[in-house]
């Protein structure tokens, strides 16, 4: 599957757009960016897995 996401969303997208995205950055981002970030599903696709998420923004009362 990683083969086939360079090929294809890499190559379209650009490495320096997609790459963090690979790495597991977008989840540290959620635990920075909100409270109680709960990964809900994940859809495997052809270029890679799509994640459904929910989380709560900091500062906001509930």
């Amino acid at each position: 599957m990683r083969s086939l996401f360079r090929a294809t969303v890499q190559s379209l997208d650009g490495i320096s757009d997609t790459q963090p995205s690979a790495d597991g950055e977008v989840e540290k981002l959620f635990a920075e960016i909100f409270t109680e970030p709960c990964l809900l599903q994940r859809f495997p696709t052809a270029t890679g897995t799509i994640s459904l998420w929910r989380g709560y923004k900091k500062g906001i009362a509930q």
